[in-house]
């Protein structure tokens, strides 16, 4: 890629920019995206790389990495619907009530002294799965941050929570992430923490989310690394 004018890019493998025009590319063991505003560069790109390996081009993304992905004029929408249709199946979850929302509010999840264990292997996959659904499903990035601090040793009363994130799932299973075609690139931030809410350690919780011209691009839930002593510092 070097040879053909790409350099590495701290967010994406390759990248090549001249003045207003910029090509990406972004590839996953063997699978490949191409992307930019320039569609002359995009076709020389696929000419060369042609030429250098044997592949095949599958026309405009359709499926990457279990995200699925549909188009409009309007805009671009992301979603893992069959990924969570999957897990359901895998999990006998399929024919679950769905639950309004991923997590009870004031949960309270903690390891309590002497309470009954849970399916060890059986929990961290479940989650692990979770992990990637949040990819683009920024509503189950609190829960799924929550459950996850459990992997360790989960007890019953973290698979109570695993199964409601599921039941959530199932009942929003076709959500995900809508890009809308705007005619700015307007930046807006939000973010907020809870104040010692995780029971174990007395840490408290950050949340926040980003939007580039309207549109959803990052977001993230995580415990914090040191016990803030006010509702301030957190």
């Amino acid at each position: 890629m070097k040879k053909f004018g790409y350099g590495q890019s701290n967010s994406d493998h390759t990248l090549k920019k001249e003045k207003e025009k910029i090509t990406c590319l972004i590839i996953y063991v063997d699978d490949m995206i191409i992307t930019g505003n320039d569609e002359e560069e995009i076709a020389d790109l696929k000419g060369k790389l042609f030429q250098e390996f044997e592949m095949k081009d599958l026309g405009n993304l359709k499926y990457f990495l279990v995200i699925e992905v549909l188009r409009s004029k309007q805009g671009i929408f992301i979603h893992q619907r069959k990924c969570i249709l999957d897990l359901l199946v895998e999990t006998g979850m399929l024919g679950c009530k769905p639950a309004e929302t991923p997590i009870v509010a004031n949960h309270g999840l903690q390891i309590l002294e002497g309470a009954k264990l849970t399916n060890k292997e059986q929990y961290q996959k479940i989650v692990g799965k979770l992990i990637y659904l949040a990819h683009t499903r920024p509503d189950i990035a609190y829960a799924v941050g929550v459950v996850s601090r459990f992997m360790h040793l989960p007890q019953v009363q973290h698979m109570t929570a695993v199964m409601r994130i599921l039941r959530y799932l199932k009942g929003t299973s076709s959500t995900g992430i809508y890009f809308d075609k705007n005619d700015h690139l307007d930046l807006i931030a939000y973010m907020d923490a809870d104040w010692a809410g995780d029971r174990d350690g007395r840490k408290s919780t950050s949340g926040y989310f980003t939007l580039v011209g309207g549109n959803l691009v990052t977001w993230r839930s995580k415990k914090q690394k040191v016990v803030a002593l006010s509702s301030a510092e957190a």
